[in-house]
């Protein structure tokens, strides 16, 4: 075997290696959830006071309509983690945000039907929704976006190619919890299922600095506003993971790198 392709072969081997070794935060397969309300469902719970219009499963999705330019927010529902996760000390903490979705439509302004609520709690006070994953219309279709804190100020990344509207696409946003402030990034990939995933787009901060972004649950929004148009969209299923230091796969590449060689 040649060193090159031992070294593409260790490359491939840490890439499954990465997604394998995953550790779930929170995961829905909507699939395994009876027809009816989300909440009370497998530790979903009620984000906020709204409960007009409640999160329902169907058909072993979750969908919403949508309803246009208005300011009329509804039901949010919410998944906590087993604990909050912080920014690291040294080094970076990646966590994968995993979607499986299609998009019914989207409006000229982004607006976000999905995030990773800041605590584990329900409550409003010193909480906020990160990591704002949303959908805008764009030509015949639409692109999603993300960005990596939900104050405002801070901007969408969008992706690099149209998508179609009913198409069901897996989406990854890769958040990178870098230690220091203001220098995460979300790298957003699309593919037909999460074995086919290509780079679509990032995000990251802009200009200043706020303090960074910590995670506690995933979070279903029917967010509305006279500005922001709420998505139509429907979910088959959700997770977020936690994600082995690329330091501990590579001396895993390295021992095997060692093992061949010494083979030969």
């Amino acid at each position: 075997m040649s060193r090159n392709t031992v070294l593409a072969a260790t490359a491939s081997a840490l890439l499954v290696a990465s997604a394998s070794n995953a550790s779930l935060l929170a995961s829905a397969n909507f699939a395994s959830y009876a027809d009816g309300a989300l909440v009370g469902q497998n530790g979903w719970v009620q984000y906020n006071t709204q409960s007009t219009n409640p999160i329902a499963v169907s058909g072993g999705r979750v969908t919403w309509a949508g309803n246009g330019n208005t300011a009329s927010n509804h039901q949010d529902a919410s998944l906590a983690f087993t604990s909050q996760v912080t920014q690291p000390v040294t080094g970076t903490t990646t966590l994968n945000f995993d979607i499986l979705l299609s998009v019914a439509n989207a409006g000229t302004s982004p607006s976000y039907f999905a995030a990773l609520n800041q605590n584990t709690t329900t409550g409003t006070s010193g909480n906020f929704q990160n990591v704002r994953m949303v959908a805008q219309s764009s030509g015949a279709g639409f692109v999603f976006g993300t960005r990596l804190n939900g104050q405002s100020g801070y901007p969408f990344g969008y992706g690099n190619a149209v998508l179609n509207f009913g198409q069901t696409y897996a989406l990854r946003a890769e958040i990178n919890l870098v230690a220091g402030n203001a220098n995460d990034f979300i790298n957003l990939y699309v593919g037909s299922d999460f074995d086919n995933l290509s780079l679509y787009g990032n995000a990251g901060y802009g200009t200043g600095t706020v303090a960074d972004i910590s995670v506690g649950a995933m979070l279903l929004s029917q967010f509305s506003s006279a500005t922001a148009f709420e998505s139509s969209v429907s979910i088959a299923s959700l997770s977020v993971s936690l994600v082995p230091t690329p330091g501990a796969l590579a001396l895993l590449g390295v021992a095997g790198l060692v093992a061949t060689h010494r083979r030969r």
